[in-house]
């Protein structure tokens, strides 16, 4: 992925919009971890059994948030016909990866929630490192390989030391869904390795930290974002109910991605960039047209699932079937877009805001 480094914005310095931008959407939101837990303890709190609760966390985490990012995604890809000519394979995408979902989720279903948890590490990791480009992006010194690479190995190995950890002690499970892992790698070894990785990332990634600031060279947005993912994954897996927990760092990674895409097509829309039918979802102050768009797409989604579960008498399906069967044709959908889109580093200039019968505020 290039990096090649740009001026910081004048008035900006380095952080994407502004620091109180960035603290709220990008870095400060990985408090909103804690929700989903939160959430679950208090409907066991109200009764509910506790498979009854993670059911609730996954319904409302979908409806609010984790389903509106994976919609907000075709505002930058589907809607866009430039981007549809650039990479005409997500045309192809969107008809296999949704029949592949439908044929492991009836045929091998936890062959498909292994997949689906594997990628999704992936996906979330893969954001962080595209902001942790952005940012880079914003400095005038070009960055050594060496400490990009280190920046991105601290970032990539903190969640699976203690995944690789449950992974070989058959204790990974999602539900009462044990997920799969190969019996020739269940041994300690997997672990310990993954463990060395992290903790020499690590310590490379502070060492190299602490010369930056001390040269005066330190990238403060940046160091703050890395060093929040570092433990937020690193004690995600800690938890005993696995999906609730990994749904705390989902309702990060969403929030996270439905402020940078609205900031992205409002800079596009300022800079007269976006097609005509995404500049309604775009323009200043009418942000619940966007927001409003992806709630109503998962409306949809979740008539689905309801269609499923009410006819899982004739096809057999469980709830989790029919809950992932749905979800996953539309979220791995959105991964193969998104892993398109993070090797395209944004471009964060700003423009005067332009005038169509009025001046529209970049702030609105």
């Amino acid at each position: 992925m290039s990096i090649a480094a740009t001026s910081s914005s004048s008035g900006n310095t380095l952080w994407l919009r502004s620091k109180r931008w960035d603290l709220l959407w990008i870095s400060g939101s990985v408090l909103l971890m804690v929700s989903p837990y939160a959430m679950y303890y208090v409907a066991q709190s109200l009764g509910f059994a506790q498979d009854t609760a993670r059911n609730i966390v996954n319904g409302m985490i979908a409806f609010f948030i984790g389903g509106p990012h994976m919609y907000a995604t075709h505002l930058r890809t589907t809607f866009d016909p430039a981007f549809r000519k650039r990479h005409p394979s997500i045309l192809l995408a969107a008809i296999v990866i949704p029949v592949g979902v439908i044929f492991l989720g009836v045929n091998y279903f936890i062959i498909l929630l292994t997949f689906f948890f594997f990628w999704a590490s992936i996906h979330v990791l893969h954001q962080i490192v595209y902001l942790v480009d952005c940012y880079n992006g914003r400095v005038t010194k070009t960055l050594s390989w060496k400490s990009k690479a280190i920046d991105y190995a601290v970032v990539l190995t903190g969640l699976y030391p203690v995944a690789m950890y449950r992974f070989t002690h058959n204790t990974f499970k999602v539900g009462s869904n044990l997920l799969y892992f190969p019996d020739f790698l269940k041994f300690d070894g997997v672990w310990w390795f993954a463990s060395a990785a992290f903790a020499a990332a690590l310590a490379l990634f502070i060492s190299k930290t602490w010369r930056e600031f001390r040269n005066g060279e330190g990238n403060v947005p940046k160091t703050i974002l890395i060093s929040v993912t570092v433990i937020a994954t690193f004690i995600t897996p800690f938890f005993h109910e696995l999906d609730v927990a990994f749904q705390g760092l989902n309702t990060w990674h969403s929030f996270q991605y439905l402020g940078l895409t609205w900031y992205i097509n409002r800079l596009r829309y300022d800079r007269n960039e976006l097609p005509q039918r995404v500049s309604a979802f775009s323009r200043p102050g009418e942000w619940w047209r966007y927001y409003g768009f992806t709630v109503m797409m998962t409306v949809i989604a979740i008539g689905l699932i309801t269609i499923l579960i009410f006819t899982s008498s004739y096809t057999g399906l469980s709830f989790d079937q029919c809950y992932y069967i749905i979800v996953l044709s539309f979220l791995l959908t959105h991964y193969y877009h998104d892993h398109i889109i993070f090797t395209e580093r944004p471009d964060f200039s700003t423009a005067p805001a332009r005038v169509q019968g009025q001046q529209f505020a970049l702030d609105g």
